[in-house]
């Protein structure tokens, strides 16, 4: 997502709030189901691997298949196993919770992929320079440590150390291997609180700079937010819009309130899909005026 990834990373962190609180809060089949397509198609605009999805989905079979058979509240069992019942009730929650847990891992990888270390140290920074950091350095070590232990690894290989099959020689090259890690992990560790000393860190005030603005755009894109956010939220606050599961099934009260606390989750939700929409149209636009 172009225009995503340009934001700002005060309004996307906001939005990303925003829509995790409300859906968790709602836990309404259709506010589920309206965040579980936009995250999917947010998942294939950032050009997820299907590989990732794959892994996604059996979560979601899992969840779905788990709670029929461990929950047995509900007054309406459609088939006994047993003595123990499966009842409709907890299969729709057992099939709104998988959703609404798929929803959060696509809306997860899409702020992960959106939200990168830079970002995430210039989100922090004006609160807490030392968090920042830290955040900053874990980001950024924690792959580097991954590869410099695969890197030991091969080299383990290559010298006829890495041990047989049985699990005491593989716990012996495993330990050969960390041990090696830990000492480049000390080391380097050293030479960049030495390059840090150097380049004066810690000794004054500090100053920042961000190739991140704050355009006309993102200023839009907040305001819609909160609007949005405000139109979806307020409105439950005062009417019954919750989805009872247990022991029968409650459906929301319909009417002015739901219909617009409804439109607005949903124009919230899909709110970067249409920005990104609407750049890449401009941007075509432009494009045929050449």
């Amino acid at each position: 997502m172009i225009w995503f990834d340009k934001c700002n990373p005060f309004p996307a962190l906001f939005y990303f709030i925003s829509v995790t609180v409300l859906a968790a809060l709602f836990n309404n089949p259709y506010h589920t189901a309206v965040t579980l397509a936009a995250s999917i198609v947010m998942f294939v605009f950032m050009r997820g691997r299907a590989r990732v999805a794959l892994s996604f989905s059996v979560v979601f079979v899992l969840t779905f298949i788990v709670n029929p058979l461990v929950s047995k509240k509900g007054a309406t069992p459609l088939i006994f196993i047993g003595n123990d019942p499966i009842t409709l009730e907890s299969i729709i929650y057992g099939l709104n919770s998988a959703a609404m847990i798929l929803s959060v891992m696509f809306l997860f990888f899409t702020f992960t992929r959106l939200l990168d270390s830079e970002k995430l140290l210039y989100l922090l920074s004006p609160f807490s320079a030392s968090a920042a950091m830290t955040v900053s350095a874990v980001l950024r070590f924690a792959p580097l440590y991954l590869r410099q232990a695969r890197l030991i690894s091969a080299q383990q290989k290559v010298i006829g150390a890495e041990g047989g099959r049985s699990i005491p020689e593989r716990l012996r090259s495993g330990v050969r291997v960390f041990s090696a890690l830990s000492t480049w992990a000390l080391e380097n560790g050293i030479i960049a609180a030495d390059s840090m000393a150097c380049r004066g860190y810690g000794t004054g005030k500090r100053t920042f700079f961000s190739f991140f603005g704050f355009r006309p755009s993102d200023l839009v894109f907040l305001l819609l937010s909160a609007a949005l956010t405000a139109g979806a939220a307020v409105p439950a606050a005062f009417s019954r819009l919750s989805f009872m599961y247990y022991p029968v099934i409650v459906l929301p009260e319909t009417g002015t309130a739901f219909a617009v606390s409804a439109a607005s989750y949903t124009l919230l939700v899909f709110l970067p899909l249409i920005f990104e929409i609407t750049d890449r149209i401009k941007w075509k636009y432009l494009q045929s005026k050449i």
